[in-house]
């Protein structure tokens, strides 16, 4: 069996030494494993930069979006008669006078009056048809009463257009059919191939709920639509019809919703710098890439956008504006008279596909944080550099097992021999004491 406690028989302490040899043995590793911790820190910084760049890059595309940045809001001076909503396309400031003389309809039909929901009806087959397709329902065993029938409408596989209900009404429960669809493509259509007494008439309904479409003027204009959602009558505005009368619809920019963005802008920005500033101080003290990023960011308010027409515009000119510390804000008067020169101008300095403000920012990000970008590149290189120091420290390890078995062997031996020597030595010490007495 090895010995595992070097130094007992020598009274050497071995183990302290072999440890203390050992410590400085590993002190290549340790400068490694340092160097190593110090690459993870590094790519926690890059990961870090990343994610402010990205949350950013957020606010940047809310004021690339047309839509989202300024975006166009429609109002209904009177929502009694229709409410209305800004949709996509909708391109400038209008105003338009509108009359509804009527609002669409679904139409309903009923069955004459039964005792009970549970009442029975005769057997055979029912076709319900409208302008869009048509079903049959056929009553038999399984289904032949009112509140049955019902369910057998409406679960129908091929019943997209209809639907059933029961009411509970003086004289007893009537069966209801409604068009799914308002207007007069939606019209019920009901036959039947044998005898069915659901009512008085021939196909065994009545109709108490007459179909009629939407209709109204616009400008002097007659316009007539089946449905209360009419969404193609004003580019860019969709008007829900709610009743008879005049309202005036009128679509704007949202001067609201474009300062948000702005604001939201300004914040994401110096969030972004302060990362950029805090990271170029600490972990990545000495590296260029954050202070770079940060200038390269800045020097971007300076860039014109062309507007056509010899116009032209920067951020700066939008009414950004940065103080001695390089803190981003709005400047309220040179913001208001950027507004002042139109709305659609200030959306557009922004907005513009591939050539806007937003384009220019949103583009300088990516080629910091895109597959293969900057960033991607720099991590790459921190991988391998850290791939290298664990191929290095595993060779030391080994290198420091060997030795420390070496060393152990060594001493175990030396332990040995001094051991041998103090008993010899002992045994001689005795054996002159005798010689001397």
């Amino acid at each position: 069996m090895a010995l595992t406690a070097a130094g007992v028989g020598s009274g050497i302490d071995v183990e302290s030494i072999l440890q203390q040899l050992g410590e400085i043995e590993r002190q290549p590793v340790v400068v490694l494993e340092e160097k190593r911790e110090a690459l993870d820190v590094e790519l926690s910084a890059f990961g870090t930069i990343k994610s402010a760049l990205s949350e950013f890059q957020s606010a940047v595309e809310i004021l690339g979006s047309d839509s989202e940045f300024g975006g166009f809001v429609a109002t209904s001076s009177d929502e009694n008669v229709f409410t209305a909503t800004a949709t996509a396309g909708g391109e400038n400031a209008e105003n338009h006078e509108i009359e509804v003389l009527a609002v669409a309809t679904n139409h309903r039909m009923s069955s004459g009056a039964y005792a009970s929901a549970d009442a029975a009806v005769e057997k055979g087959t029912l076709t319900f048809s409208t302008d869009a397709a048509s079903f049959d329902v056929v009553v038999d065993d399984s289904n032949n009463t009112l509140s049955a029938l019902r369910d057998a409408i409406n679960d129908a596989a091929t019943n997209n257009t209809v639907s059933a209900s029961i009411i509970n009404v003086d004289g007893g429960a009537r069966l209801v059919v409604t068009a799914n669809d308002s207007g007069t493509e939606g019209k019920i259509g009901i036959s039947r191939n044998s005898s069915f007494p659901l009512g008085d008439n021939s196909a065994g309904f009545v109709e108490i709920t007459e179909a009629t479409d939407a209709s109204m003027i616009v400008h002097g204009f007659q316009v007539t639509r089946s449905s209360n959602s009419v969404s193609d009558v004003i580019s860019g505005v969709t008007i829900e019809l709610t009743g008879v009368g005049k309202s005036t619809v009128d679509t704007r920019r949202d001067l609201t919703t474009l300062k948000t963005a702005a604001d939201e802008f300004v914040t994401k920005y110096n969030a972004m710098s302060s990362t950029l500033n805090s990271l170029s101080r600490s972990d990545l003290s000495g590296d260029q890439l954050p202070r770079g990023i940060d200038q390269r960011m800045r020097s971007a308010f300076f860039n014109t956008v062309d507007l056509g027409g010899g116009d032209n515009a920067s951020a700066l000119d939008m009414g950004f504006s940065f103080d001695r510390t390089g803190t981003l804000s709005i400047d309220t008067d040179r913001y208001e008279k950027a507004l002042e020169q139109g709305v659609n101008r200030y959306v557009d300095a922004f907005a513009r596909k591939d050539t806007g403000l937003a384009s220019i920012f949103s583009d300088l990000v990516d080629e910091y944080t895109q597959t293969g970008g900057v960033i991607d590149n720099r991590e790459d290189g921190t991988d391998i550099r850290k791939s290298s120091i664990d191929t290095q420290i595993e060779r030391l390890e080994y290198r420091l097992d060997i030795t420390s078995a070496r060393l152990r062997r060594q001493f175990t031996a030396m332990d040995l021999a001094v051991s041998n020597l103090q008993q010899t030595s002992g045994f001689l010490a005795s054996r002159l004491g005798q010689t001397t007495n």
